[in-house]
């Protein structure tokens, strides 16, 4: 009884059946191989700073993350084939038929540090830090976006027809100005430039500024070559400020202009109180368009010399990107 209760336990020193150990180590390599095989991507930045629809709201202006979700999505095919700034500037007018070397960090983030110093408004050096980059390539991804943003957003069809226009305008439009196709205004962009300049930039612009008021010629300039009178049609009302003296311009293309009637020592009739009220109401619109445009912080400071050559198409990005924040509310 003895001697067989002893072999009962030591039944675990028997040997396993013949090729379980080879089974075993197949198993454990088919493990190993699989784990090498599986292409995780690292977690992202984006990921990190843009976890929260407020943490999106904060960091690239988009409103959620369906909205932002939408818009990636439909830039994210053409982006993968994005070439770096410095690139494409050596390569000049023959262009680069190849992307450029796998970058150090994803597309999304690449997106991320471009949003960071247009919407945040980050100085380079502190974007730097957190991406654990240099500041050259905080300057390189920011161009680099910049002008890829631009080519993206800029074909996109935004001058919509008159039909379309009249059936979308606000009810104090039809009442008023049923005829509006485009609103006119301007904006000061301030731009940084070099130290034995500035003494000479800043008494052209009050030389400029004075000019305006005596010879307002500038608006009309600028109107002239913004390429706005080509898109009008015959029977297109324009609204604008009073500093836009540009009928002659607009009668050549059929359109008339709208602007609040000037003061005068004669008291307004009823009808122009009431025109003047309502236009100043509606023009409401246009300032509410340009503060959502520079609620973007690139714009809270001077424009550095290094982003001189993409102020531009950066202010072009932030104002198609601005429609991305919903709809603007037009009702007092």
């Amino acid at each position: 009884m003895v001697a067989k209760a002893v072999r009962m336990d030591h039944d675990y020193v028997t040997h396993p059946p013949a090729g379980a150990l080879d089974e075993a180590l197949d198993y454990i390599h088919d493990l190993e191989a699989m784990l090498q095989n599986t292409d995780l991507p690292p977690p992202t930045l984006f990921s990190r700073y843009c976890s929260s629809d407020d943490q999106i709201r904060f960091y690239t202006k988009f409103p959620s993350e369906r909205v932002f979700t939408i818009f990636w999505e439909s830039i994210a095919p053409s982006a993968l084939r994005l070439v770096y700034w410095t690139k494409a500037k050596r390569a000049g007018e023959e262009g680069c038929q190849d992307p450029s070397p796998p970058r150090i960090m994803p597309l999304i983030d690449e997106f991320l540090m471009y949003s960071m110093r247009v919407a945040v408004g980050m100085k380079e050096q502190l974007i730097a830090d957190m991406f654990n980059v240099s500041i050259a390539r905080v300057s390189r991804v920011t161009i680099t976006w910049a002008n890829y943003l631009f080519m993206m957003l800029s074909s996109l069809p935004i001058w919509i027809s008159r039909e379309k226009v009249k059936s979308t305008m606000p009810l104090k439009f039809q009442r008023y100005c049923p005829n509006v196709r485009v609103i006119l205004d301007c904006t000061e962009i301030p731009l940084e430039t070099a130290s034995s300049l500035i003494l000479t930039v800043r008494n052209i612009f009050e030389l400029q500024k004075q000019d305006d008021i005596e010879r307002p010629d500038w608006n009309k300039e600028i109107t002239r070559i913004s390429g706005v009178l080509p898109l009008l049609e015959p029977g297109d009302d324009i609204m604008a400020d009073k500093g836009f003296l540009i009928q002659d311009l607009l009668a050549d293309v059929g359109a008339k202009l709208i602007i609040p009637p000037f003061k005068r020592s004669a008291q307004f009739s009823k009808e122009e109180t009431e025109l003047t009220q309502a236009i100043a109401r509606l023009r409401i619109i246009v300032e509410r368009v340009i503060g959502r445009v520079k609620s973007f912080h690139i714009w809270d400071s001077p424009v550095p010399l290094t982003l001189i050559g993409s102020v531009n198409q950066i202010w072009l990005n932030c104002c198609v990107l601005a429609n991305y924040q919903g709809p603007y509310c037009f009702e007092e």
